[in-house]
This record gives structure tokens, C-alpha cells and sequence, in this order.
């Protein structure tokens, strides 16, 4: 099977092999599925766009993980249908569950970090809004740069509440949302009000109101997930 022209599209051959290995029966339930070795070596990349696609199988059911290895749990009619597209159908069907999740973990996360953040991770916090800053203004709006920073911002907030399996818990979401991002959220979208947000959020943080931290998280994050249906609005 030849590899999709994008390199940030190679979990999505990945699963349209599992679709077609499901549809000509010879993946069936039960089945053990190859390593992500294997699967890496087969299609000729990393394992982070197989750990992608096994992620989003595991999460909707298709596989799981057994004593015996990964496994094909169940084999549902409507992926059969020939224009059912795991990577963007499954993906859209579930990121505003995922988005509610992610309120729910980041808003605890800014108001622990407001109580146990250390100067380093404030240092950080203020250095990823800068780059923020910094890619927005450039004359090329570096929009790569623009999320990048964004991302490292709320990872910093995850870091600095000093409990790892929060930590834990939030990285495995957010291999979802990542997966899902190029659906959900684009750069032209990055405001100045998006930037204000996450000011207000360190500066929430660095002042120690925890409560205040996790209310301006919370809207943060509701704003954006708002967008996802901006119709609804």
C-alpha cells in the first residue's frame, strides 16, 4: 500500500489498511494484530503514526489490549461501508466528548498550579506565550510556531499542578486531540483574545487564586470548543 504524500497523514493508511484487512475478512475478531513493530517496518515509518492509529482503534473499540497482544475485539457493519473514514468520521464523532474531558482535567490542572507552581514553571508559562507572541507578528505568521507555543502553554499548566497522573491521564487525551486537531483547529482562529486568555491564566496562576486560575481555564477552553460548531453560537 503506498504511504499518504503527507507524513502527518501515515496513520491514516495505517487505519485504511485495518479497514481493508477487516473488509476482505482477513482480520476478524479475535484476531491478533501485528506489533506496532511489525506494522512500523510494514508501511515504512515510525511508530508514532502507528501508535495513532492503534489509539484510535483501541478508543473506539475496534481493539484492545489482551495477555495475547492487541486484539480485534469486534467487527461493526457501518465500517464496512466503503466510504467510512476512521481517521476524520470517528475522529469529528468524538472530539467534543474528548474537548469536555480535556475542560475537566485543564481547569483542575491551573487550579493546582496556582497553589504548587515553582518560578521555573512560571519562567516556562511566560516564555511559550512570548513565542506565541513572537510567531503572530512575524511576517510570515508562522502558524505551526502559533500552536506549538499554544500547546506547550497548557502542557506547562499540566506540569506545574506537580501530580503525575494527572500528567499521565492528560498526555494520553491528548494523543487524541492532537490526531484530531487538523480538523478542529485552525491557525487563522488564534486571536488576540486567544493570547489575552492564556495571560490571564498565568497571570491567574502567578498571583496564586487558584479558583480564579481554573474559572479563566474554563472559559479558555469553552470558547474553543465552542468553534468546533460555530452554528450552535
Amino acid at each position: 500500500m503506498e504511504k499518504k504524500a503527507s507524513s502527518n497523514k501515515y496513520y491514516e493508511t495505517i487505519l485504511d489498511w485495518f479497514k481493508s484487512q477487516i473488509m476482505s475478512g482477513e482480520l476478524k475478531e479475535g484476531d491478533t494484530i501485528p506489533s506496532e513493530r511489525e506494522l512500523a517496518t510494514r508501511f515504512g515509518v515510525s511508530r508514532v503514526p502507528v501508535r495513532e492509529a492503534l489509539r484510535i482503534l483501541e478508543y473506539i473499540g475496534i481493539v484492545s489490549n489482551t495477555a495475547d497482544g492487541m486484539t480485534v475485539q469486534k467487527v461493526d457493519i457501518q465500517l464496512l461501508n466503503p466510504k467510512a473514514n476512521f481517521a476524520t468520521d470517528i475522529t469529528m464523532e468524538t472530539i467534543e466528548n474528548l474537548f469536555e474531558v480535556r475542560i475537566f482535567l485543564e481547569s483542575a490542572a491551573a487550579y493546582y498550579a496556582a497553589k504548587r507552581r515553582t518560578d521555573d514553571d512560571i519562567r516556562l508559562m511566560h516564555e511559550s506565550i512570548h513565542q506565541m507572541l513572537e510567531a503572530i507578528d512575524s511576517q510570515s505568521k508562522d502558524d505551526e510556531a502559533i500552536i506549538k507555543a499554544s500547546h506547550d502553554f497548557h502542557f506547562h499548566v499540566i506540569e506545574a499542578a506537580k501530580n503525575p497522573v494527572l500528567s499521565n491521564m492528560y498526555r494520553n487525551l491528548y494523543d487524541l486531540l492532537e490526531i484530531s486537531k487538523q480538523y478542529t483547529m485552525k491557525p487563522t482562529e488564534v486571536s488576540d483574545a486567544t493570547v489575552m486568555d492564556h495571560e490571564a491564566i498565568l497571570y491567574k496562576i502567578e498571583s496564586g487564586n487558584a479558583d480564579e486560575a481554573s474559572r479563566y481555564m474554563k472559559f479558555h477552553l469553552s470558547r474553543a470548543m465552542r468553534k468546533l460548531n460555530p452554528e450552535e453560537e
